[in-house]
């Protein structure tokens, strides 16, 4: 075992399977897990589709009973499924075993406190790290510790399905959702826990690729992975639709496909979150990122609402969500977060709340994607592999920074440019990636020509790109 703070990223922890985490790896976080936060009471815990999970999850549970806690093992489920269950009473935290959309061979940890109070590096995971490197060497798999822990905390099996189901219950209604048919893919992961009972609910009739949890694809469960997203709008393209809906493995990302197989921008999907909630609930608070924000920040301009730009990344956007009582977070990952769920993001809910508002409003998706284009439009995210990032981005500064109507360094880089279009670089949180993406409120062909400069000037920096060679398209 390999244990070094590159695996303890800013927001969860992740890293390569064996190489980075292992079984020991797992055990020793559970226990120091709960000696950081000085949890007494009973702890849940879940796994996603992936081979390795099983193990580490047997290991985490071993490592939060020596600490004399006992486990609620929820089993193969979804991660919104073990922060629902933080949500419950009697539970002190919640641990998801899951590399979410990385590939196969990753894996890693999404932690909560009670009520889904999220947790971040900063404010808990750098010493839960400096418990581990302490202890590390004292205990091992070869003295079978995370197999049989030396004390009475037990390991229960939970099925907390049902309750989960009927909390959704309470948020949507049967004759909301009347479609005539939706393709949904799982990507092998583990949306298929809950979808299929919430399609019994609501008598949902739908169509499945992928639905088996596991094993899944070698490149891992990225919905927005050019090659799935093909592979997703040739499935729908083989008969009729109303909709689209693919998630992530651990089903808390999900992205949208129109009744032509055509898979919804994020970024407008944000926007068109947005607009249905400030719709409902006038001056209430957005929370997004800041990778493209002109289609969201239009919307809440012209219904009164109020911004709240947050940091990248699932704990930042779910801390900005307690902190401003948010209704609905979005970012341009595909993650979607809802006061209604203490301000964690959900699959499920997002689904659910897209299916209702297209209902509302009697439109297609295709429609949506229209009027959010004649706003702004966009080119998918582009991500760089950069070997000197300081020096890249000085580089970008250097060349736009006295051209730019506005420069934000909050969360990486943004320039507004003369003419209404606006790129922004960020290191990704999650990945050994730079994410550069473009937008304008101008000719979107001449967003071509300015993004190409861009990116000639950053391509001495990449040491590979995250599948082709980066290429703009527009969106």
């Amino acid at each position: 075992m390999n244990l070094y703070t590159g695996v303890f990223r800013s927001g969860d922890v992740r890293g390569l399977y064996q190489q980075e985490i292992d079984e020991d790896f797992a055990y020793l976080f559970g226990r120091a897990f709960a000696e950081h936060f000085g949890l007494s009471g009973r702890v849940a815990t879940g796994r996603d589709s992936r081979e390795s999970s099983q193990d580490l999850q047997q290991a985490l549970n071993a490592g939060l009973q020596s600490a004399a806690n006992n486990v609620s093992d929820l089993g193969l489920c979804t991660t919104e499924l073990v922060y629902f269950a933080s949500m419950q009473a009697g539970f002190d935290a919640a641990i998801m075993v899951t590399g979410s959309h990385n590939p196969i061979n990753s894996n890693g940890f999404k932690c909560v406190l009670a009520g889904g109070k999220t947790i971040a590096f900063e404010d808990g995971l750098a010493e839960v790290l400096q418990i581990m490197v302490r202890q590390q060497g004292r205990y091992s798999k070869n003295s079978n510790a995370y197999t049989t822990p030396q004390n009475k905390a037990a390991c229960q099996r939970v099925n907390l399905v049902p309750q989960y189901i009927q909390f959704l219950s309470g948020l949507f209604s049967s004759e909301q959702l009347n479609f005539s048919r939706i393709a949904v893919n799982g990507l092998n992961g583990t949306a298929s826990t809950l979808v299929d009972p919430l399609s019994e609910v609501f008598d949902l009739p739908l169509a499945w690729l992928r639905k088996k949890p596991g094993p899944m694809p070698v490149q891992g469960a990225d919905p927005s992975r050019r090659a799935l997203s093909d592979e997703m709008a040739h499935f729908m393209k083989q008969d009729r639709y109303d909709f689209g809906v693919a998630w992530d493995g651990d089903c808390d990302r999900c992205v949208f496909y129109d009744e032509q197989g055509n898979m919804l921008p994020s970024s407008y999907a944000v926007a068109i979150f947005a607009e249905h909630f400030l719709e409902m609930y006038p001056g209430e608070r957005i929370v997004y990122d800041n990778k493209l924000v002109f289609n969201t920040e239009a919307v809440i301009a012209r219904l009164s609402g109020t911004a709240a730009p947050a940091l990248t990344g699932s704990a930042f956007m779910r801390r900005e969500m307690r902190a401003t009582d948010a209704i609905y977070g979005g970012e341009s990952s595909a993650h979607h977060y809802f006061r209604a769920f203490s301000g964690c993001d959900s699959g499920m809910i997002a689904w659910l709340f897209m299916l209702q508002l297209l209902q509302r409003r009697e439109v297609s998706l295709q429609q949506l994607v229209q009027q959010s284009q004649e706003v702004a439009r966009c080119t998918a995210e582009i991500s760089l592999s950069i070997g000197d990032v300081n020096r890249a981005f000085s580089c970008i500064e250097n060349r736009y920074a006295s051209m730019a109507d506005r420069v934000d360094p909050f969360d990486g880089l943004a320039f507004w440019m003369p003419g209404g279009w606006r790129f922004s670089l960020k290191r990704s949180k999650t990945e050994d990636f730079v994410r550069l993406n473009f937008e304008t409120r101008g000719a979107a062909d001449d967003l071509l020509d300015q993004g190409e400069e861009v990116l000639s000037l950053l391509r001495p920096f990449v040491t590979k790109a995250d599948g082709d060679e980066p290429c703009l398209q527009l969106q």
